[in-house]
């Protein structure tokens, strides 16, 4: 079911946590002098828990392999469909209920259908999805308990009705993103690295609404004919699309589109309106 694989990953969190301040374990090498090791406290440690798509993420500081072991238990129950991945940093951590916070955010996440939470020294993040919010706002206030009074709680989960179709839900998500321009090298259909994060966000949108298409319209400014404006405009247009459909994507979803400069959306006779009108525009349909 589409909740079931939904990443709300917007942003850009969604994918990539915090520095993190942290000391760790050098496992397996013997010290020449025989001096146990000594761990500098890690007065800001990190965790970040990531779900969805049957894939279970568990990221940052523990405290020992009981605390592992417990992490691991917790996710053997609530997420016993899910392929486990964990990259766990062992350390000595000044902050007070760390195992308990940890483990009850787990508990907590493992209501939602997908998620992505980040906490860190005084603050606290969740994005995800849910049909079952009442049971969630239970397990956060069971989470809140265990955290620093002064830490910044912030939550962006949205409530899912079950009986509702998949498809307006995808449209409204995509609708709320908010992306960077697509760029290409100039006169060219080779698109710059720097689009490519936001090229697999929307990739990622178009795995989990099977039922949608995607329309890729490619624009540009008024500079040279627009017989070549057109071109160049539909040639960036299937460049992206060939990128998505790279990823696995049908190609037969994708709607592909160049109207040159016939839609401006700035004045033209500007450097900087120019530059606003060599844009792609994306869809869900």
């Amino acid at each position: 079911m589409f909740w079931r694989r939904l990443p709300f990953s917007l942003t850009t969190l969604l994918l990539v946590c915090g520095i993190l301040l942290s000391a760790t374990l050098d496992h397996g090498v013997a010290s020449r002098t025989n001096l146990p090791v000594r761990l500098a406290p890690l007065d800001a440690p990190g965790f970040s828990i990531t779900s969805g798509r049957g894939r279970l993420l568990l990221e940052g500081v523990t405290v020992s392999v009981a605390h592992e072991s417990a992490l691991a238990q917790l996710a053997d129950e609530h997420f016993e469909n899910s392929q486990r991945q964990v990259d766990f940093k062992p350390g000595v951590i000044l902050a007070d209920n760390w195992e308990s916070t940890t483990n009850r955010l787990l508990y907590a996440i493992a209501v939602t259908d997908s998620a992505q939470a980040i906490l860190q020294n005084q603050s606290l993040e969740i994005r995800g999805v849910t049909a079952d919010a009442k049971t969630f706002a239970s397990r956060l206030e069971f989470l809140r308990e265990t955290l620093p009074a002064d830490t910044a709680v912030r939550t962006n989960i949205i409530a899912v009705d079950l009986i509702e179709s998949p498809e307006p839900l995808c449209k409204r998500s995509f609708a709320n993103l908010h992306f960077e321009p697509i760029s290409f090298r100039q006169s060219s259909t080779e698109i710059r690295t720097s689009s490519f994060a936001v090229l697999d966000r929307i990739t990622e949108f178009a795995h989990d609404c099977q039922s949608t298409k995607i329309a890729i319209t490619g624009h540009t400014d008024s500079t040279g004919s627009e017989t070549w404006n057109r071109q160049l405009s539909r040639a960036r247009a299937q460049a992206i699309a060939n990128h998505i459909a790279a990823s696995g994507v049908d190609p037969s979803r994708l709607i592909i589109a160049g109207v040159g400069s016939s839609k401006p959306i700035a004045d033209n006779d500007s450097v900087r309106g120019r530059g606003l009108n060599r844009r792609i525009d994306i869809e869900l349909r």
